[in-house]
């Protein structure tokens, strides 16, 4: 049996030649077990020339063991765990607490503490590079760029005060007056009236790019635009203003049946201004901008038409009998319908008349009741005839389907210039007649009958469908209508009579 450290007996010296005896006591082993070598060995003779030099460090003993060399073993081996893993370095043989042995024994047998991170990165690899698509994004980037210096380095053809220009590098009002296409004269500050406190202290310049106005020098051109470029306005000194409204009045103009709303009207000003500087004082006045409502008798020249209108309906049972006759006749009529009429009864007669041809217009929608006395809008607040009015339309809307007509017909005909005023903005033309049937004075039907007949070329009729009893109207209208077709006449709309131009005035 071969002799260990283990069986070899105490007190006897190891076998072997040169190797020096070692007491239990003293003895050292390496991990497997093997006594260790120390005299005159490589280590020995490396402390000695260290010990030369200086740089020697004595390394502290290790505790002896004896015999027990598994005991060595394992201490050298749980030594060999405790020490911290080389992740950083701090200082000199300074190193970080790492994990103990338990802790890095499940991950000795695990495939990964974190399967998903590796399958991401993974995945991160077959996609794209990145260096690449970046590369591809800046040339397309360049090329676009390239592409738009280029089309806005190229020269444009522009019109400048009446002359075509060749625009090349800025194309912008400051690159044409620099190029000298266009001179302007630097406006001066003003007092309010007019006076120059300081000259070239206004506007560099004035200009309008296809009608539009701009003062802004580096307002971009683009080919066909058509600049017109003027000297720079004045700048005005800062005043205390005071303004008075001008309200606009309804000009009257003319004579006759038809009464057309021309123009929209606007109120003027007029403004002191005292000058903060100067201490001038200065009156602006702005004329307000008046409508005008132009009355006339239309021109009908060789044509022999008139226009058959009937006021106050719908009236039951008597607005469908007129609706008859007209069928009977193939003639059309206008109807001026009263709102608050036109109720489940009134809608279908309103709708029917609608739908046969004649046109409906508004009567107001109670025919001025309340304040108006059932007659008159004039001695109503405009609010009331503003409402009297767009309620009216209201009414034939939801009877029709459509917006209805903006043709209307004042009660009584009271039409003055205070009516005219709140009604203008609301209403196209206010009728009147120059044949009054008088058929609501109820005088027989052969006297309702004579007046109709006695009609001319370009008259506007009056008769009733509504108000009360409508017998004699009706079997007036049931004579006079094929009298007058018999005559050559031809029954129009208002709106078709109004297509006419008006006869001159007479002075």
């Amino acid at each position: 049996m071969p002799e260990t450290p283990q069986n070899r007996p105490q007190g006897h010296a190891p076998s072997g030649r040169g190797q020096e005896y070692r007491s239990p006591a003293t003895a050292r082993f390496t991990v497997d077990g093997r006594p260790e070598r120390r005299s005159g060995s490589a280590a020995d003779r490396s402390a000695h020339a260290s010990r030369q030099t200086g740089s020697y460090r004595p390394q502290p003993e290790a505790t002896p063991y004896g015999r027990d060399a598994d005991a060595y073993r394992k201490r050298v081996q749980a030594d060999r765990a405790s020490r911290p893993a080389h992740s950083g370095v701090t200082g000199r043989n300074e190193r970080q607490p790492g994990p103990t042995r338990q802790q890095h024994a499940p991950r000795a047998n695990a495939r990964y503490a974190n399967d998903d991170r590796y399958l991401k990165k993974a995945n991160r690899s077959t996609s794209l590079p990145v260096k690449p698509a970046l590369i591809g994004i800046a040339v397309l980037a360049c090329i676009v760029i390239g592409i738009v210096i280029f089309v806005q380095s190229r020269p444009i053809s522009v019109i400048v005060n009446g002359e075509q220009l060749e625009l090349g590098g800025s194309k912008d009002i400051a690159a044409i007056i620099e190029a000298g296409y266009a001179s302007p004269k630097t406006g001066d500050f003003v007092a309010v009236d007019g006076e120059v406190l300081e000259a070239g202290k206004g506007e560099a310049f004035t200009a309008y790019v296809n009608s539009k106005k701009t003062n802004d020098p580096k307002t971009n051109l683009k080919a066909g635009d058509v600049v017109i470029v003027a000297d720079g306005a004045n700048a005005v000194e800062p005043s205390q203003d005071t303004v008075e409204t001008v309200p606009y009045e309804v000009i009257q103009e003319g004579n006759g049946p038809l009464h057309v709303i021309e123009g929209k009207g606007v109120d003027g000003s007029k403004t002191t201004k005292i000058g903060d500087i100067s201490g001038k004082t200065f009156v602006e006045d702005i004329a307000p901008q008046n409508p005008v409502c132009r009355q006339y008798y239309p021109d009908t020249g060789d044509d022999k038409v008139v226009a058959l209108t009937f006021d106050d309906g719908p009236w039951p049972d008597s607005t469908g009998e007129v609706l008859d006759i007209l069928a009977e006749n193939d003639v059309k009529a206008t109807f001026f319908t009263v709102g608050n009429r036109i109720d489940d009864n009134g809608k279908a007669l309103v709708k029917r008349a609608h739908e046969e041809g004649h046109q409906i217009c508004t009567h107001t929608f109670d025919h001025a009741s309340g304040d108006g006395n059932g007659v008159d809008l004039g001695l109503m607040s405009a609010e009331q005839q503003i409402e009297e009015v767009t309620k009216g339309y209201d009414a034939i809307e939801a009877a029709i389907g459509e917006k209805p007509s903006t043709v209307i017909r004042t009660p009584g005909g009271n039409f003055n210039a205070d009516v005219q005023k709140n009604l203008a903005p609301y209403i196209s033309a206010e009728i009147g007649w120059n044949i009054d049937s008088s058929d609501w004075r109820l005088p027989g039907a052969d006297s309702i009958a004579a007046q109709i007949e006695g009609a001319w070329p370009g008259a506007v009729i009056l008769c009733h469908d509504g108000g009360g009893d409508r017998s004699q109207t009706i079997a007036a209208i049931r004579e006079a209508i094929p009298y007058l077709k018999e005559q050559g006449y031809t029954f129009v709309t208002i709106d078709e009579m109004m297509e006419y131009p008006a006869k001159p005035m007479q002075s």
